[in-house]
């Protein structure tokens, strides 16, 4: 028999004792969001909203995981995007390579979110974005993609909320400004999937329902872009009815002002909204000034608003605990990754593990009570085919309060949520 040398005797001794691998005694959950570049602002409000719930639950003990035998708590992982499709590309990567998270969630620019969708669908992650495009889990012709099965959107869909600003607009503003004849709508949006969704979406609903509308224009502009004053003496110029700018907070803002200052769109000849759900975050009603007066927006969450009904309940409870802990209040996108964070821990207790694999299967079969955004039926599930949940929408009013020196919004339509009328300029 050959003999074994003293060294290779010691290190079989060590190998023998060695611990096994630790286990893992975090749940990490991937921020996929803007937290430099134009978008900034809103990235740190999903920042603050993520941490917000994941200090709630592990306050309560963390998530219980049957596999771990233990409640684990939760960690936030940022990865900035940096407002670009190539820097949502390199934070995705980190996320999933360095920091292995269990989740990836969040997001504010459709463009960026998708960037990173190849890199998800390599690692089948679990990946719940709160962008608007549906092609997050839709092919480019709309219908399902079971090869993006690991994707569950949690975000009113540009679809959706196109069809919605159209049906409103027929039913509120047609009456007022064109009742013999088609409404005559231009739209100026941005060009990415976001605008191009919601564009879609309005479109699609004009023509399957037979709308009274006449679209008169359909102009994109590049995003981040910031003066829209030739683009909008274009449309001036066709005299519409409805003008409707669809872009981040920020273009939205420098479009309107540009409309009604430089341009010289008249509120009382032509209507200005609604605009995107997105821009519905406190810098918005501060930034756009007196001019937004008359002015509508559509939304799934008002920064200060409250429908009626019981299923805003929680608005008011998560309004004081963000505002008690930041000093300001949260936008639609902050309110969101929210949600999220609670939807993830929710699945993973579900699947009693952290293998991806499982927690997709239980996001699949997810159904629990909605938590700040109200969803339909009040119960949070993602459809089968699609894999996008389904959200309660309405449009707000601006007016302008001199005791704060800002815009709030007042809900119009529709008339069950409604705390008021539609008010012509």
């Amino acid at each position: 028999m050959r003999r074994r040398s003293l060294g290779a005797i010691l290190a079989a001794a060590v190998l023998s004792v060695a611990p096994p691998a630790a286990a893992q005694t975090t749940i990490k959950l991937g921020l996929l969001t803007s937290m430099t570049g134009p978008a900034a602002s809103t990235g740190e409000d999903q920042r603050r909203a993520a941490a917000l719930a994941v200090d709630e639950i592990n306050a309560a003990g963390g998530v219980p995981v049957k596999e771990a035998n233990a409640k684990l708590k939760l960690q936030l992982v940022i990865g900035d995007d940096q407002t670009s499709r190539e820097g949502a590309v390199s934070a995705v990567t980190r996320l999933l390579v360095e920091d292995k998270v269990q989740v990836v969630f969040g997001g504010l620019g459709s463009a960026f979110g998708m960037a990173a969708l190849p890199q998800i669908r390599e690692h089948a992650v679990p990946y719940v974005p709160t962008p608007s495009t549906p092609l997050f889990t839709r092919t480019p012709e709309m219908g399902p993609d079971p090869t993006k099965s690991m994707v569950f959107h949690y975000q009113a869909t540009g679809l959706m909320q196109g069809a919605t600003i159209a049906d409103f607009l027929v039913k509120e503003i047609k009456p007022r400004m064109a009742a013999s004849r088609p409404l005559r709508i231009a739209w100026m949006y941005q060009d990415s999937p976001f605008g191009a969704e919601l564009y879609r979406g309005f479109a699609e609903r004009v023509k399957d329902a037979s709308l009274a509308i006449e679209t008169v224009a359909a102009e994109r502009f590049k995003v981040g872009e910031t003066d829209y004053r030739s683009l909008l003496t274009k449309i001036k110029g066709l005299n519409p009815d409805v003008l409707i700018p669809q872009g981040f907070r920020g273009e939205t803002v420098a479009a309107v002002q540009q409309a009604v200052v430089d341009v010289g769109f008249d509120l009382k000849k032509t209507h200005i909204g609604p605009v995107c759900a997105c821009a519905d975050d406190p810098l918005y009603y501060k930034d756009l000034g007196k001019i937004g007066q008359g002015t509508t927006i559509l939304s799934l969450y008002s920064t200060y608003a409250m429908p009626k009904g019981a299923g805003f309940a929680k608005w008011a409870t998560f309004r004081k605990a963000y505002q008690d802990k930041y000093g300001t209040l949260p936008g639609l996108l902050g309110v969101s990754a929210y949600d999220v964070v609670h939807i993830a821990a929710r699945a993973i207790e579900r699947a009693g593990s952290l293998d991806r694999k499982k927690i997709i299967e239980a996001l699949s079969k997810l159904e629990m009570d909605q938590m700040v955004l109200a969803v339909q039926g009040g119960k949070i599930r993602f459809d089968p085919k699609y894999r996008e949940a389904a959200f309660v929408l309405f449009v707000q009013q601006m007016a302008w309060d001199d005791n704060v020196k800002e815009l709030r919004p007042t809900i119009v339509w529709p008339a069950e949520l409604a705390e008021t009328k539609y008010k012509q300029p």
